[in-house]
């Protein structure tokens, strides 16, 4: 049976569901399993079981070569990156509700995802791990009203135990629309020095929260700025993970 991801239920086929059950908020089908029904929770989790680049996290093909094409040389400044689903259908229509539509009620199905991964796939973290939102660029924060990183962060501190450090993180102006136009490598060239954090990080480790993670380029300024204020160790946990594009280098 297809899963009606553009269309509600009839209610014929509602018959038998519980009239108290909540709607899906991917595909409206009334759900027993929290926010996402078992058929959408099946289709974010089914690509995550797949071979990952734990670096960066990116989906790798069965017969992928021994170096990830996108962090392969080394170039990410983090230990390992968990991702709650690719950057895909179903999962962007998740992401673009959230940080678009601005539907904040979507930042407790994103974090539990990403959570769930953390759990199965992330290593383990001192009970002193700081947890840090990547910052929006101002125009952003302007134009949405919140950065949603930091709306997550808040979540997956809490359903760690861990402590959310929301404003330690001091960033120095960018410019969006050269940062657009420029390569994979050039990006990350271009946001060194970009972050600096205001706390001594005291050789805890530090876990990384954004929403998507596309080139790394900020990911990596971020950690790089972490390890200059004295991090153990700095991983990363995202709600989506891009996949690899040739055109995009």
């Amino acid at each position: 049976m297809a899963h009606p991801l553009f269309r509600r239920e009839s209610p014929k086929r509602l018959v038998g569901i519980p009239l108290l059950a909540r709607p899906c908020v991917l595909c409206g089908l009334r759900s027993l399993t929290g926010a996402l029904c078992a058929l959408c929770r099946y289709a974010l989790d089914t690509p995550a079981k797949g071979l990952r680049c734990s670096r960066c996290a990116l989906a790798l093909p069965p017969l992928a070569l021994l170096a990830c094409p996108d962090c392969g040389a080394g170039q990410l400044s983090v230990q390992a990156t968990v991702t709650g689903f690719d950057y895909e259908h179903p999962g962007d229509m998740l992401i673009h509700a959230f940080k678009i539509s601005r539907r904040l009620e979507m930042a407790a199905v994103l974090a539990e995802l990403m959570v769930q991964q953390w759990r199965r796939h992330g290593p383990p973290l001192d009970q002193n791990a700081w947890v840090i939102p990547v910052p929006s660029q101002g125009s952003a924060l302007h134009r949405r009203g919140f950065n949603p990183a930091a709306v997550l962060a808040k979540r997956v501190a809490r359903s760690l135990g861990l402590s959310a450090r929301l404003h330690v993180v001091a960033s120095r102006p960018r410019q969006e629309q050269a940062q657009k136009s420029l390569g994979r490598q050039a990006r990350r060239q271009a946001m060194r020095g970009a972050f600096s954090v205001l706390e001594p990080l005291g050789g805890r480790d530090v876990l990384l929260v954004d929403d998507v993670l596309t080139t790394g380029a900020t990911l990596d300024a971020l950690a790089r700025g972490c390890q200059r204020a004295g991090a153990h160790s700095v991983y990363a946990l995202v709600a989506a993970r891009a996949p690899w594009k040739l055109k995009v280098f």
